[in-house]
């Protein structure tokens, strides 16, 4: 058992490194990209998908309205995905005082159709703009959001990459910093990947794509099924075709979002993203086999120690899992320009490694939550 602990270990140990470097390399290759936005002008369509967000939608609406664009260059479509609050009543009265703001009321969900791919389909199809911007309805994006993203696309670029940060307060407690702190770390390497070549995730509360290139790969057309996925899977289609993937460094293209309001949510949430590993590409999915092949052996390190004299190896790829984290995360920080709490992180180091297993393997065994609904791994409704 001990042999092959250690093969795993060092094997899937040198797996996270070369993932590391990549994103660091990416990162680096991000800051030396900041300067001056290049402005640039197209017909944009922002397209969000809402079920009860009656709390939210009006503050989103206000941000995504405000923007520093030509207000004739953009309009705004919320589909209102079967909600049974006032979300769509609220959307109705500003599309009564802005022209820009159009609702699209979703009442049926197809067979085996993820609600809210169908709904974001529905507002694509219904869209003008020659570039779709995704964003989600509890966002607050700045005002130099759209203008930000737009100023990534050439000719050659089909999707681009924004960012998302929780927004958790002044005086929120411990596991949601934690949480908080893991989310923008995996932005970190969402950004650095991308930048390096290798775009292996993203987020839709940030995402900009060209309509050609959707269609160019028939939208969600073989992931529809699945209940998450409507960001990342729809950048690997784009990746895998002629179009570019870009990520955005600037600090006007991460949007501030609502996090998850408890223990329970944050639960649901992080296994519903972990119910779309199994569905990427292979490439990707080989690499990710061995990040947490490395992941679980060094969670189960500790009760390999208890009959064996290996505390001095997982001691070392410990520490090297550490300062691989921490060069990636300061590395990272610096690109976004934004402060880091370093005992959050050793915190955070400390139940990494578990904490991930666990969501992994809970994402493709068990059911979960999601705005009311109970889904299976697979996407069906139960």
């Amino acid at each position: 058992m001990t042999f092959a602990w250690t093969i795993c270990l060092v094997s899937g140990g040198l797996v996270y490194l070369y993932f590391v470097c990549r994103i660091v390399n990416g990162l680096l290759k991000l800051r030396s990209q900041h300067g001056n936005i290049d402005p640039k002008t197209f017909q944009t369509s922002v397209i969000i998908a809402a079920r009860n967000e009656e709390k939210f939608i009006g503050k989103t609406l206000r941000h995504v309205l405000a923007q520093d664009y030509p207000v004739d260059m953009f309009e705004v479509i919320v589909v209102d995905d079967r909600s049974e609050d006032k979300t769509g009543r609220i959307v109705e009265e500003f599309a009564q005082s802005d022209p820009r703001v159009r609702l699209i009321t979703q009442t049926t969900i197809h067979k085996n159709f993820s609600p809210k791919k169908q709904a974001l389909e529905r507002g694509i199809q219904s869209a003008s703009g020659d570039i779709i911007i995704t964003t989600d309805a509890d966002c607050s994006p700045e005002q130099g959001w759209i203008r930000t993203l737009l100023s990534k696309f050439d000719s050659n670029t089909g999707i681009v990459l924004g960012q998302a940060r929780f927004d958790i307060g002044n005086s929120p407690p411990v596991w949601q910093k934690l949480q908080a702190l893991d989310f923008r770390s995996q932005g970190y390497a969402a950004a650095g990947l991308a930048a390096d070549g290798i775009p292996f995730s993203c987020t839709g509360a940030s995402l900009a794509f060209r309509r050609e290139a959707y269609n160019n790969v028939e939208g969600y057309d073989g992931v529809n099924t699945l209940i998450s996925g409507d960001d990342e899977l729809l950048m690997s289609k784009i990746s895998q075709s002629r179009w570019d993937v870009i990520a955005v460094g600037e600090k006007d293209a991460v949007v501030p979002t609502r996090p998850p309001a408890s223990i329970r949510e944050l639960w649901y949430q992080r296994i519903r993203w972990g119910s779309k590993g199994l569905f990427l590409r292979t490439s990707r999915k080989l690499t990710l086999v061995g990040i947490f092949i490395f992941f679980l052996s060094l969670s189960f390190g500790p009760l390999v120690g208890l009959f064996s004299s290996s505390w001095w190896l997982l001691g070392c790829m410990f520490g090297l899992k550490c300062l691989l984290d921490f060069v990636s995360v300061f590395v990272g920080k610096s690109v976004f320009r934004e402060r880091i709490n370093w005992f959050d992180f050793l915190i955070l180091e400390i139940i990494h490694a578990p904490v991930i297993v666990v969501f992994a393997i809970g994402g493709h065994i068990l059911n979960f939550e999601w705005k009311g609904q109970v889904f299976s791994s697979k996407g069906a409704s139960s």
